[in-house]
């Protein structure tokens, strides 16, 4: 019920109300028989029970609904990049195509239809004599377009049946990660499923792409830089190319020409000095009817290690393998190289950068402290070590990877001959019983990736790596320990499972690396004479080896800070945090950062005191880059005389053009679709489209408020009080009572 007043007012009152009337029908009745009262005490009685319940007002709630068709939203690409030719036409002339095919469907369906024009905005509908603007739109926001067509609906009271996307897909909105997800909850919270069509998809795409081993590459000072390169082409037939080299300044430094067929690729390698660390571009020239422009330039940094690599190397089985890498690393003008060769029992003997000699000795001469060594970035384990390890030096061994950021090769595969429980937490892997036979020596694509071979090592499927001698002595392995990276794997003629095994590996281990060369025989590569005949593989596998495990350290050769960034990417508006590592000897000094940014205004970066979980000093700082370009970060070292300090690059990418990429990108839409409960539609399909959700769409029912219907707002129960009134006083007035 739903009085007007309180019912615990109401009911009393009423109750009252009939005492009170009922007493005065029967006083007033008086001197009539007693089945006259009765009948007329009876009638007034019922009469106001009725009236009772209308001011009760029983009934219940209900929800009026009307019933319409829900609309269909259409929105339209006129960006740009659908002027590209599609067949004999355009994609805007095949769009339009679309468009008027919709319409005639829910025509026939008698179903709403709203055609938007959208381009970096959301155009106002259009009426059916209005024709689709030019396809000249500066950029094409499709997420965004999408998410206003609906939030406008439902402003307006409407829920759409659905929406049609009809574009290319060539999106230039920067959308955050929550975008996609927050449109598609939307969607489907309005059952209104998204749909997109396509033209132009299956046209041929003819690009050309320039790509350099990796963004990134360190060299050694007086070290010339190899970068090499790759130019691939797509939807051309042969072409001729000029691939060139520029300095930061765009001074052109070399070119190389560059002959390409059709669907294939050719590559070659720029080498050249440097003095000073900085950016170098990669470019050639677009092609006619290229649907994508910025593929056709790449930018590398190169940083200029100044300082020398310090490596210390312990042998305890001399070989041919060690006799050769001793002697190339002692050759190295960017390495200075202490090694120590056990013979015996009792006999040693040691050799360094720039001695002829070697000189005998008994003791095994290994460094006993963490702070012994910390006078070398790199040590280097042979075979059957164990008389140099003591559980004193293996515990600063430890200390000198986790807290210094050192870093340790083991390149001959187990460095001891058995277990040795100070070692194993450095080592990659756990061994297990056995050693296997002659086998090849491949990369691995996660090697590629890491950035070791296809940049001055060959690439994964490079010639060179099946016509090299076979290798031996790969230890059979038991598992490999967590953060570890398989750089290049082992394979035998025997073939299956088994005869694959991990050759080259790599872990981290606090701030420090820890390498596995698991083999023996490489200086096959370098004494044989078919090997000679690919160039001096030897050379370049241990010097990239060593200079890339420099990098991939926490600390660079010769620094005692370290400066890291989580990614060299970053988007505009972001924020980016700076870590920053000390590993030098006695108190840390503050370090100072300088932020360069993109125009070359610079501030500093004041960094706050982070020391990690063991004590070691550290330091944390962010900042926001606001422009796209490139951010450079310098650390200064206050101390007079300090050693090289690092600098990084934090690269904002441009958002992207409308001119950029012309190519169609259906996998963009099938994302979007998806997620909104819809898909991409195939023109073949399209027709059958239109008869699914259109011409079968039922309408819906729209619900507005909730209202009180009382069961008594009948026009009978109106007549029926009347009626009841009327009775008592027609009675009243026969029985002769005013």
């Amino acid at each position: 019920m739903n009085p007007p007043i309180s019912p615990t007012l109401l009911i009393p009152l009423l109750a009252a109300v009939m005492v009170a009337a009922g007493w005065l029908s029967w006083r007033g009745s008086e001197g009539l028989p007693r089945h006259q009262r009765v009948r007329l005490l009876g009638m007034r009685l019922a009469a106001l029970a009725a009236i009772s319940v209308v001011l009760i007002n029983p009934g219940r709630w209900v929800r009026p609904v009307e019933s319409r068709p829900r609309p269909w939203l259409v929105l339209v690409d006129v960006s740009s990049s659908m002027a590209q030719k599609s067949g004999e036409s355009t994609r805007a002339a095949g769009a339009a195509e679309y468009v008027s095919r919709f319409r005639e469907s829910a025509e026939r369906s008698s179903l709403p239809v709203r055609v938007h024009p959208f381009d970096a905005g959301l155009g106002a509908a259009l009426t059916e004599d209005d024709s689709l603007p030019l396809p000249e739109g500066s950029g094409s926001r499709i997420l965004a377009a999408a998410a206003q067509a609906i939030g406008e609906a439902n402003a307006a009271g409407e829920t759409p049946a659905g929406v049609l996307l009809i574009s290319d897909g060539r999106s230039t909105d920067v959308e955050t990660e929550g975008d996609a997800e927050a449109f598609a909850v939307r969607a489907r919270a309005g059952l209104t499923p998204v749909f997109a069509v396509v033209p132009g998809a299956g046209d041929p795409s003819p690009d050309l792409v320039l790509k350099a081993g990796r963004q990134a590459i360190t060299v050694f000072a007086g070290q010339p830089a190899r970068l090499p390169w790759v130019l691939e082409s797509r939807g051309f037939d042969a072409v001729r190319q000029e691939v060139v080299l520029k300095d930061d300044s765009g001074a052109v430094v070399a070119m190389q020409p560059a002959e390409v067929g059709a669907g294939g690729t050719v590559g070659g390698v720029f080498e050249f000095p440097v003095s000073a660390s900085g950016r170098w571009h990669l470019s050639t020239a677009v092609q006619s009817g290229e649907t994508r422009a910025a593929n056709n330039r790449v930018a590398v940094h190169v940083r200029v290690l100044t300082a020398r690599t310090r490596v210390f190397l312990a042998e305890g089985a001399p070989y041919w393998d060690s006799k050769f890498l001793a002697q190339l690393l002692r050759q190295q003008s960017h390495m200075e190289v202490q090694s120590v060769h056990r013979l015996s029992d009792q006999r040693y003997f040691r050799i360094n950068s720039g001695e002829l000699e070697p000189t005998g000795t008994s003791e095994a001469l290994f460094p006993e402290t963490p702070a012994e060594m910390a006078r070398f970035d790199l040590i280097v384990f042979g075979r059957n070590t164990d008389s140099f390890l003591t559980t004193s030096r293996t515990e600063a061994l430890r200390a000198f990877v986790r807290d210094q950021g050192g870093a340790v090769l083991f390149a001959r595969g187990r460095a001891t001959s058995a277990d040795h429980p100070g070692l194993e937490p450095l080592e990659p892997v756990t061994w297990a019983a056995g050693v296997s036979g002659a086998f090849r020596f491949h990369p691995s694509s996660d090697g590629e990736a890491a950035g070791l071979f296809g940049q001055v090592l060959p690439a994964l499927d490079a010639p060179q790596w099946k016509s090299l001698p076979l290798l031996q002595d790969g230890r059979r392995i038991a598992g490999i320990k967590p953060f570890t990276r398989v750089l290049a794997e082992g394979s035998s003629d025997a073939g299956g499972p088994a005869s694959r095994f991990p050759a080259l590996l790599v872990r981290r281990y606090g701030q420090g690396v820890a390498g596995l060369v698991n083999a023996d025989g490489l200086w096959k590569w370098d004494f044989y004479p078919e090997a000679r005949g690919l160039g001096n593989m030897y050379e370049e596998f241990w010097t990239q080896l060593i200079q890339w495990m420099a990098s991939y350290s926490e600390f660079l050769p010769g620094h005692d800070f370290s400066l890291r960034l989580p990614s060299p990417r970053a988007t505009a508006g972001s924020t980016v945090p700076v870590s920053v590592a000390w590993r030098g000897s006695g108190t840390a000094p503050a370090p100072k950062l300088v932020l360069t940014a993109p125009d070359g205004t610079a501030r500093d970066l004041i960094p706050a005191p982070s020391p990690d979980a063991v004590g070691r000093p550290a330091w944390r700082t962010s900042f926001s880059p606001d422009r796209p370009g490139e951010w450079r970060i310098r650390l200064t070292d206050p101390r007079p005389d300090a050693p090289p300090a690092p600098e990084v690059i934090c690269t904002v990418p441009a958002p992207p053009a409308e001119s950029d990429d012309l190519s169609p990108n259906p996998e963009y839409l099938q994302s979007i679709t998806a997620a909104a409960g819809g898909s991409v539609i195939a023109p073949e399909q399209f027709e059958a489209f239109l008869r699914e959700r259109l011409e079968t769409a039922p309408p819906v029912s729209r619900e507005s408020g909730a209202v009180w219907r009382p069961i008594w707002q009948s026009w009978i129960y109106a007549a029926a009080i009347t009626l009841l009134l009327a009775a008592e006083w027609t009675a009243r007035r026969r029985c002769g009572l005013s």
